[in-house]
């Protein structure tokens, strides 16, 4: 059977077309060399190789092995270096989840800087609930997740990456739409269209709890698990929403986003991941430690 290594010496004395200048690249004496390339035209069954007193050429048969060989070492190359680079984290899968709420005006972001950071890394992007991200990143089907924070789950590791302020997020024939700002207690008497509380608790209490230190129960008239969804029952004038300033990059013109003053409530876009994994730096422990996540969110708002 012919191994890598015959065909690492067989390159050499092709590219070299001298077995002395082979054998003394390959750090061997040239005796068992020449052994070595004789038993690789046993096993083949062919005359790889003219030789005489004075020269060395290939035989049809020895160029065609060596197109072969090269691209086979080459491709043992890249193998090995696959290897390793996943073993040190350059390469491998990485299993992003994002809760719908965390998702809004930073995923292409996060992607972008990813791959520009991770090239070898394929992504693989996971959209659900709050909930069962909890559960995803205990069980290992998720390396690390983008939420709104404070994430509740005790047992997972979690850093802030961007305070995001709020935005009120109006139809444009809302008659608060031309406004530069507003405060909460100007959207007492709206109807609010929000995420469920299942799929963005955080984000969900946050709003609920805001409109109740200014006064009032929001009326709550619909729930949209999607940010398009949510923007675009806004468009059609159901209702309005509060959302995370990076929100306004995404609506449509037929909506308006406008600050929101008079309180300190800012929601926290953060990354979370199991603690103590010894995985690649492709898991989330080593993501986060890379900075690539979101580094350009700061400027965003």
């Amino acid at each position: 059977m012919i191994d890598l290594r015959q065909l690492q010496l067989f390159v050499s004395v092709a590219e070299e077309l001298h077995f002395g200048r082979a054998a003394a690249r390959s750090g061997m004496s040239q005796p068992p060399f020449s052994q070595q390339i004789l038993r690789l035209e046993h096993e083949l069954g062919v005359a790889l190789l003219h030789r005489t007193s004075r020269h060395v050429s290939l035989t049809p048969a020895g160029m065609a092995l060596l197109v072969e060989a090269r691209a086979l070492i080459a491709r043992r190359d890249r193998i090995v270096d696959m290897v390793r680079r996943t073993a040190s984290g350059d390469a491998g899968t990485l299993r992003i989840g994002f809760a719908a709420s965390s998702a809004v005006g930073v995923l292409p972001i996060i992607v972008r800087d990813l791959r520009l950071a991770l090239p070898d890394v394929s992504l693989q992007i996971d959209d659900r609930d709050g909930v069962d991200i909890a559960a995803a990143i205990r069980l290992g089907t998720l390396d690390a997740a983008i939420v709104r924070g404070p994430f509740p789950a005790k047992d997972i590791m979690v850093e802030t990456l961007h305070r995001d302020g709020l935005v009120a997020v109006l139809p444009g024939s809302h008659p608060l739409a031309g406004r530069a700002d507003l405060a909460i207690n100007d959207l007492a008497g709206d109807d609010f269209i929000l995420f469920p509380r299942m799929g963005a608790p955080e984000l969900y209490d946050t709003i609920i709890g805001l409109c109740s230190g200014a006064g009032f129960s929001p009326a709550v008239v619909q729930e949209a698990s999607a940010w398009l969804s949510v923007v675009g029952l806004v468009e059609a004038g159901l209702g309005i929403t509060i959302a995370p300033a990076l929100a306004a990059r995404g609506c449509p013109q037929g909506v308006a986003a406008i600050p929101v003053t008079g309180t300190s409530n800012r929601t926290e876009l953060q990354i979370a991941y199991r603690q103590g994994v010894d995985l690649p730096r492709s898991n989330g422990e080593a993501f986060a430690q890379r900075g690539a996540v979101c580094s350009n969110c700061a400027g965003l708002v």
